[in-house]
């Protein structure tokens, strides 16, 4: 949460928080530079007394004034696109919260892990505790926190039964409108566990400040726990039922299909014509092909340079002899070249055509994915802040969280089935 003085963004406590506090300061790095460069300019003008009255145009300069400011609007703009797209593409998040703002409260509900619908209202809660042990803030803590996963993909879908809301954590770099009839949504992978703070960030009535927003980050195991408990406290015996016999019904449906398709093998030995296929003409064939394209390459190469090498001896030793091989041999090539030339004509005219368009072929490639290269590289560092091992540690993180939480919910599964 904020504290007293401060002006900078509040410590990112998410993935994206830090890429957008990182994005905040290379922007405003790079606004210090243009600042600094135009008031140095400006000064500079007001103090110069030389002056030049034949002096109408630079064809140079205004070509370099024009490409400049470019090339800064890209170095800003590549990452805050990047960014705005990362913020709103969402893959397969392993829990979801709907959030539902109204006058003047919001309700939380989690019902995609269990099918059950779990759900409760958060308020403002009551006036802080006087005295020491006093933990709450005045303002900002509500009765019944939303409960999250930490280094966890997890998502929310917000939305609004009434007015416009906006349901906003600041040090997690989330603003989400609560807007009636659309569902919008944004992803929740925070860092490290805690209670993070935010306000109703749209103005949605007379009691519009009264609506805080209090997210408490737990551990996978802590919050597998508490989501489990608050299922078995709201769920009916006939859920259990419904639940039992259609994983019943499946499991029948599946030992019916599996008996079926087993009896004639076909599928199997299509499964293995298809796999031998695959090895031998998506993999042997290519490298081989590709390992003897490669070693004749070699050789050729190798030939040329013993070939010219010994050529070299020979002319440090005896100049005027290896330079009249030289000649002869050129000449016989350039000889032979116009004999085909003349003799077969539309050979000729083909190896020429073939030749110049391979060389442009392979010119206009060599070109096109140089620059593609060096574009992917600009973008690639330009829009990403954070160096590779931070990147490998959350996701290496989030994947252990992931399998936890797969785990547990599975064991729970199995425990009710």
């Amino acid at each position: 949460m904020s504290l007293w003085g401060q002006v900078s963004l509040q410590e990112g406590s998410s993935v994206l928080g830090v890429e957008i506090q990182c994005l905040y300061d290379h922007a405003m790095l790079i606004m210090m530079m243009i600042f600094s460069f135009v008031s140095y300019m400006m000064l500079k003008i007001l103090v110069n007394k030389f002056y030049c009255n034949n002096y109408m145009d630079n064809q140079l300069l205004e070509t370099l004034w024009t490409i400049f400011p470019l090339s800064l609007l890209l170095v800003l703009g590549f990452p805050s696109i990047k960014l705005l797209y990362l913020m709103d593409e969402l893959e397969l998040p392993e829990a979801t919260v709907k959030v539902i703002g109204h006058q003047w409260y919001w309700s939380y509900e989690y019902s995609d892990v269990f099918g059950s619908d779990f759900s409760f209202d958060s308020y403002l809660s009551k006036e802080p505790k006087q005295g020491v042990l006093a933990v709450e803030y005045r303002m900002l803590e509500v009765d019944n926190r939303c409960v999250v996963a930490c280094m966890l993909h997890m998502r929310a879908l917000v939305s609004s039964e009434d007015v416009v809301h906006s349901w906003a954590i600041p040090s997690a770099c989330i603003k989400v409108d609560a807007i009636p009839g659309r569902i919008n949504q944004v992803g929740l992978c925070f860092l490290y566990p805690g209670v993070f703070y935010g306000q109703c960030s749209e103005l949605c009535g007379v009691n519009h400040s009264f609506m805080p927003v209090c997210v408490e980050v737990v551990t996978v195991e802590v919050f597998t726990d508490w989501i489990i408990g608050n299922h078995l406290a709201n769920s009916e015996n006939w859920d259990y039922w419904l639940f039992s016999s259609a994983k019943s019904v499946w499991s029948a449906i599946c030992k019916v299909v599996t008996y079926f398709v087993g009896l004639g093998g076909v599928v199997t030995k299509l499964y293995v014509w298809w796999w031998k296929n695959f090895f031998y003409y998506g993999i042997y064939v290519p490298i081989k092909y590709t390992f003897s394209a490669g070693v004749g390459l070699v050789k050729w190469i190798a030939d040329t340079c013993v070939s010219v090498v010994g050529w070299m001896g020979w002319f440090v030793d005896s100049p005027i002899d290896a330079t009249s091989y030289l000649i002869v041999y050129v000449s016989k090539q350039v000889y032979n070249m116009i004999w085909f030339s003349v003799t077969k004509p539309f050979e000729f005219s083909f190896w020429v055509a073939k030749s110049f368009y391979d060389s442009v072929y392979k010119t206009i490639y060599f070109f096109v994915e140089g620059t593609n290269f060096l574009f992917h590289s600009m973008v690639n560092s330009m829009s990403s802040f954070t160096d590779d091992s931070f990147k490998q540690a959350v996701v290496n993180e989030v994947n252990v969280n992931t399998h936890k939480f797969l785990f547990i919910i599975n064991e729970y599964y199995n425990s009710r089935g």
